[in-house]
């Protein structure tokens, strides 16, 4: 298997060429953010972050929006492994 390649372990499809790269680059970068995220200090600062970076994931894209909203409810009731497919 190439270096790029993605395997998603749940469907195991493999992700190769053009869209490959492009995965392994969002992962590195959302890593990235994830860390920064965890680094700062204010509780608000994050929460506003956090909010931001779901805003401009989300744009005007209603079934995103509907996803998030879903995500959102479940983590605050505590469900955590939720299948979000689509």
């Amino acid at each position: 298997m190439d270096e790029f390649d993605f395997l998603d372990d749940e469907e195991e499809e493999v992700v190769e060429g053009e869209d490959g790269l492009k995965l392994a680059e969002i992962y590195k970068l959302t890593m990235k953010l994830l860390r920064l995220l965890e680094d700062l200090k204010s509780v608000e600062l994050k929460e506003t972050a956090s909010l931001m970076l779901i805003r401009e994931l989300v744009g005007e894209d209603k079934v995103l929006l509907g996803l998030a909203s879903k995500m959102l409810q479940d983590l605050s009731l505590g469900f955590e492994r939720e299948d979000y497919v689509i």
